[in-house]
């Protein structure tokens, strides 16, 4: 029986070495050489560039903002299509998933026609007398973020949708039976019944966001630089690969830690759960 399952592993476990760790290893490679000779040079300089420190704090905010944006907006639509029934339920999944068959160039451009100056939203503030002159929100950090909270709330509302769809309607009847208000159901019963798929929903969105380049090449421009966009900086601009390649294996390390912070601090909420 193992043989039969390494035979069947073994094309996509080669792939995966192909694809994954020969050319990770080649970036490795790439950022410890420094004249032929193995050196840390390369990411002392690295981590000395302010330009570096800059984008690395400009990624971790902004994904750090998305993933709250998309929790806030995505428990209660997860939470209001799970309890829909019927082909009402099956438009409104259609309705979220639809924006991801759309190209991330198209999405991030529409975008650009609602926050630039004298766009959608600036002629509703001025209509509404908030402002006095066209103003622009297009290239800055906001703008990343909206763009970005857009793009990634499918991938939220569908990690929730799945796990929220077992929570069985008893549970909240009975909680409501017990006294409880609806808003209460949904902080004390709902929320820790969906904690399996809030952390994927983190998980994808944290990750996502941190190593996107489409989003805030297009509304962050030069002046919201986040790492993915320093890569292409470095690269085609500079011609630093060494630097390149430097930021590729930080951006996957830094990956890995992140994902496994979640999955730990997912484990131990989990054990106090099951404890009380």
């Amino acid at each position: 029986m193992n043989k039969e399952k390494l035979v069947i592993f073994l094309p996509s476990l080669c792939l995966i070495v192909v694809l994954v760790f020969i050319p990770l290893l080649m970036l490795a490679q790439k950022s410890l050489s420094v004249d032929g000779t193995i050196s840390f040079a390369n990411y002392l300089e690295l981590f000395g560039d302010s330009t570096f420190k800059k984008a690395l704090k400009n990624t971790f905010s902004i994904s750090f903002f998305v993933v709250f944006a998309t929790l806030l907006i995505g428990l209660p639509t997860a939470y209001f299509i799970s309890r829909t029934q019927g082909r009402l339920k099956n438009v409104l999944l259609l309705l979220t998933l639809f924006p991801l068959l759309t190209n991330a160039v198209v999405r991030s451009i529409s975008w650009m026609i609602i926050l630039g100056y004298d766009g959608i939203l600036s002629r509703l503030m001025s209509d509404l007398g908030l402002i006095d002159e066209p103003i622009s929100l297009m290239y800055s950090k906001l703008a990343v973020i909206i763009g970005s909270t857009y793009i990634f709330l499918p991938l939220m509302i569908v990690s929730l949708i799945g796990v929220m769809d077992n929570i069985s309607q008893e549970i909240e009847d009975a909680s409501i039976s017990l006294g409880a208000s609806r808003l209460q159901t949904f902080f004390n019963v709902i929320i820790p019944n969906s904690m399996a798929g809030i952390i994927v929903g983190v998980v994808l969105v944290f990750t996502a966001t941190l190593t996107a380049y489409t989003t805030p090449n297009i509304l962050g421009g030069t002046r919201t630089v986040v790492l993915a966009t320093l890569v292409q900086q470095y690269g085609t601009t500079l011609g630093r690969w060494e630097l390149v390649s430097s930021i590729s294996i930080f951006l996957f390390a830094l990956t890995v830690v992140v994902i496994t912070l979640i999955n730990k601090s997912a484990s131990l909420v989990g054990g106090r759960n099951e404890e009380k």
